[in-house]
């Protein structure tokens, strides 16, 4: 099993997003592209063989699965330094997609605040976004929720809205 000692180098792709790369105690290079779109593309190295294997995620995919590895809720600095006063907040974003259960329904409708206790704070809708919406917005495939509440809550958000 390969460990990872060196820092994580980044590199802005102008057009593209931001790369970020590290090697594990064989020396195998690690690549992983966040495209502007939200994409995630990770670039391992075929051990023994001069190629690479590429595998793409959507950005929820790709957030799923780093709660996966890290068997917690990515939390951003401003999140730690904010939880130091608050306490216990969760900020995260998920993506609707065609059947989720949310999808077509309003937030008042589904009762988000009082059956899951997570709180939509933002939609990014295409170019759009929409701060703060309103309770009766309605929302739809491919809206990005940015939700804001407590780790343990987010399950119970997950399986109600997303999934």
């Amino acid at each position: 099993m390969s460990t990872f000692h060196d820092p994580v180098t980044e590199q802005d792709l102008p057009g593209i997003g931001r790369r970020y790369q590290m090697t594990d105690d064989s020396g195998h290079l690690l690549t992983v592209i966040v495209h502007h779109s939200g994409r995630r593309d990770v670039y391992l190295p075929n051990r023994g063989a001069g190629d690479v294997t590429a595998v793409s995620f959507t950005d929820d995919q790709a957030r799923r699965l780093g709660a996966l590895l890290a068997g917690v809720y990515f939390k951003p600095a401003v999140v730690a330094q904010v939880e130091a006063v608050i306490g216990g907040l969760l900020i995260d974003w998920v993506t609707l997609h065609e059947g989720s259960p949310g999808v077509g329904r309003s937030i008042a409708d589904l009762e988000i605040r009082r059956k899951t206790r997570m709180t939509i704070a933002a939609i990014v809708r295409g170019e759009a976004s929409l701060v703060a919406p309103d309770p009766t917005t309605v929302l739809e495939v491919g809206d990005r929720l940015v939700v804001i509440g407590r780790p343990e809550d987010m399950p119970t958000f997950l399986r109600s809205v997303v999934t």
